[in-house]
């Protein structure tokens, strides 16, 4: 039997056992101080790896982002599902 996780799994696993964040999927909408991207994955320091959309101002590659630092989750009809922003307004 095997017993191998997808990358998808083995991410929803690992950032519910490291940063108690059990809401965040690869592919999930976010939003990291102001900037809109999309989760590729997580790295070793169990932060996410995000690509934003605006390529012209923040590059094609995948940046480090802290999971709680100023960050807006979003599903996937657009409606936030948890705010971790220090001004909401």
């Amino acid at each position: 039997m095997d017993n191998k996780r997808t990358k998808a799994d083995q991410f929803i696993h690992d950032m519910a056992r490291q940063r108690n964040i059990t809401f965040a999927r690869i592919g999930m909408l976010i939003e990291v101080n102001g900037d809109i991207g999309t989760i590729r994955g997580m790295n070793s320091s169990a932060n996410l790896d995000v690509v934003f959309a605006n390529q012209m101002k923040l590059g094609k590659h995948k940046h480090n982002c802290h999971p709680t630092w100023e960050t807006r989750y979003f599903d996937a009809q657009g409606a936030v599902i948890a705010d971790y922003r220090s001004n909401k307004g």
